[in-house]
């Protein structure tokens, strides 16, 4: 059970401390009150709002009368503050959500709503727009909360964003890279080796940095094109995320001795990812359409897909 300053409760109670202090200092209520929400909106929008701001202020009314009741006993506190802060986070996202309902209109910008870009903001970045491996269970909970899903990808696609990965993916990949040596081609911002890395997979990026008027590149990512990059590290395992439609980088995977396998995470579509010409000519390689992979890649399409290919 958490400890409160009864000093701070006395604040609280008299609105003194606003709700974006609030959410920075006590962020695992933020959470729970997510959960809650997302509960309580299986019964439509209508019901979330009506159910959520009956529940929340009638508990934090009963919260009130028992903190002040008990003459700010400190038992008491650490028992009920709790419903009171939630309350708080609760209403002002109701009403965040209201005003952006609200807010809505064709004209102008394409842009994130104050609702959506809370959550996403919490679900996908560890700050700004920096991924972080992202949860499969909180995805699927909160996704069905935003209000504008369609708008993320061509959104953060300007930022040389094309998908995110989520956790189980990262362990997977893992697990099938083992302890050879890996390298990543057409890296970009270097997300996925980063991820990699931190799961304990020795992982290293590569790119030409030919698109550097969409992605900042960090010092982590080395400048080297394909060719370069594949003779230099002499890799076993070589991986690529989103490779750019019939490019002209991914044939010398395949013509390169030291690789036994290659892992490509991008879409069915030729159009969209691949060089699916040298796919289909890697006449030393079997390849795979891995569906379990695929279904690992968010947010989640039927074009998803994770290619696998392994020397034969």
């Amino acid at each position: 059970m958490q400890t409160f300053n009864k000093a701070v409760a006395e604040q609280i109670l008299r609105n003194e401390v606003d709700t974006r202090t609030l959410l920075s200092e006590y962020p695992e209520y933020k959470d729970e009150v997510l959960l809650e929400i997302n509960a309580i909106s299986s019964r439509g929008r209508s019901n979330l709002i009506q159910h959520s701001l009956r529940k929340y202020t009638s508990s934090a009314t009963i919260a009130k009368n028992k903190i002040v009741k008990s003459g700010f006993n400190q038992t008491t506190i650490n028992t009920f503050l709790p419903h009171i802060i939630k309350a708080r986070f609760a209403i002002y996202l109701i009403e965040q959500l209201q005003f952006a309902v609200s807010s809505e209109t064709s004209a102008g910008p394409v842009r994130f709503n104050l609702w959506d870009g809370f959550i996403l903001q919490r679900l996908l970045f560890r700050e700004k727009l920096v991924r972080k491996p992202v949860s499969l269970i909180l995805f699927r909970v909160f996704w069905k909360l935003i209000i504008n899903p369609k708008i993320l990808m061509p959104l953060v696609n300007k930022q040389g964003i094309y998908c995110f990965y989520s956790k189980p993916l990262i362990k997977q990949l893992s697990a099938l890279i083992g302890d050879r040596e890996c390298l990543e081609i057409a890296a970009g911002d270097g997300t996925l080796t980063g991820f990699l890395n931190d799961n304990g997979t020795p992982c290293t990026a590569t790119d030409d940095y030919s698109w550097a008027h969409y992605i900042s590149y960090p010092a982590h990512v080395v400048r080297a094109d394909a060719k370069t990059a594949l003779n230099r590290y002499a890799p076993k395992v070589v991986i690529c995320s989103w490779p750019v439609p019939g490019n002209p980088y991914e044939k010398h995977v395949f013509h390169s001795g030291s690789v036994e396998m290659y892992i490509v995470i991008g879409t069915r579509d030729p159009a969209i990812t691949g060089d699916f010409d040298s796919y289909y000519n890697a006449k030393d390689f079997d390849m795979e359409l891995n569906e379990e992979l695929s279904r690992l890649i968010l947010p989640p399409s039927e074009d998803n897909a994770v290619y696998i290919f392994t020397r034969k």
